[in-house]
């Protein structure tokens, strides 16, 4: 299907769906900073293209003899030197009309999770306004909105085993706060049988792993069903924070104690921060929606029409058990 253009492809999410595609027999171009740490894998099929999409010609450049694009980057958790999601909508064009100047075929972009909340959670906004511009491009879509990731908020809750393995954890990018919340918190569900929860703990999400929203991302470039659609993605259980700690119990085999973050408090640190930290506000506003708002997704036809079989929470922990030792 020609190369494939994949944009972030250092981040956590980018990373998986790089390896994905390789791994598929894709021929891919990963688009990454020359500040970036990435380490290109070891293929004859990929190529490195540096750049920014703040600098439209070096997006120009990569996008030279791609077909299919599928973009994770994103500066919501900021990296050293970035301002929180300043001129995201812009940078987004400029990868838009990049397509549009190579004729690109398929653009795949990663969202924010659908709730009546997007106000309280300052980036929304802005992945609404990317979203609006993809689907007015006419260049054919697939637009992913994700649900919570295992990957990150398992890690929120404590957990040192959620992040094992990966090369570009999300939580310890360069931004003070969300490295500071991890150093303080790492491997308290572990090491001490404490799990944080948000709100009151009851609250359920559809929580579904990294690897999973890549493979969807990765399949929509070849499911011909999948353009011209924004597609809710979830796992496929719905279980509240305090059910998460109750698998990471069994999994252990130990008791865990349930220490939860009174909503209360996740809005007054969101309101304290909006002033001090655009960045730090987001987090808390995402946690505060996370912990106060049920979200449920029936991935059942989304799941057999694109013929991938989804990761529950148990078999996630038992599959980083078996992988890294801990």
């Amino acid at each position: 299907m020609g190369k494939v253009l994949v944009i972030g492809a250092s981040g956590q999410l980018g990373s998986v769906v790089l390896d994905q595609l390789l791994e598929d027999g894709q021929e891919c171009v990963a688009f990454v900073r020359p500040s970036s740490r990435f380490i290109p894998p070891d293929s004859q099929l990929l190529q490195v293209a540096y750049g920014d999409l703040a600098d439209f010609i070096s997006v120009d450049n990569a996008c030279e003899n791609v077909k299919k694009v599928i973009a994770t980057a994103g500066s919501s958790v900021p990296l050293r030197g970035d301002k929180f999601m300043a001129d995201e909508v812009r940078h987004y064009q400029h990868l838009i009309t990049a397509c549009l100047n190579h004729k690109v075929e398929h653009l795949v972009y990663i969202s924010a999770f659908s709730s009546p909340y997007d106000g309280l959670i300052s980036a929304f906004p802005v992945k609404r306004q990317i979203e609006q511009l993809i689907m007015m491009s006419g260049i054919p879509y697939t637009i992913f909105r994700g649900a919570a990731f295992m990957d990150i908020y398992y890690a929120v809750m404590g957990s040192r085993l959620a992040i094992a393995g990966v090369s570009q954890p999300t939580l310890l990018r360069a931004f003070w706060m969300t490295k500071l919340y991890s150093k303080l918190t790492s491997g308290l569900l572990e090491n001490y049988g404490i799990a944080l929860l948000p709100g009151n703990g009851k609250v359920k999400q559809p929580f579904i792993c990294i690897h999973d929203v890549a493979a969807f991302m990765v399949k929509a470039l070849v499911i011909p069903t999948a353009k011209w659609r924004i597609i809710e993605l979830g796992g496929p259980e719905t279980l509240s924070w305090s059910d998460v700690a109750d698998v990471y119990a069994d999994v252990f085999g130990k008791k865990i104690s349930k220490l939860t973050i009174p909503s209360s408090l996740l809005n007054a640190c969101r309101l304290v921060l909006r002033p001090l930290s655009p960045a730090g506000e987001n987090i808390m506003g995402s946690l505060y929606v996370l912990g106060l708002y049920d979200i449920a997704i029936d991935m059942t036809a989304v799941s057999e029409e694109f013929a991938i079989k989804l990761t529950n929470t148990r078999q996630f922990l038992l599959g980083k058990l078996k992988a890294y030792s801990y």
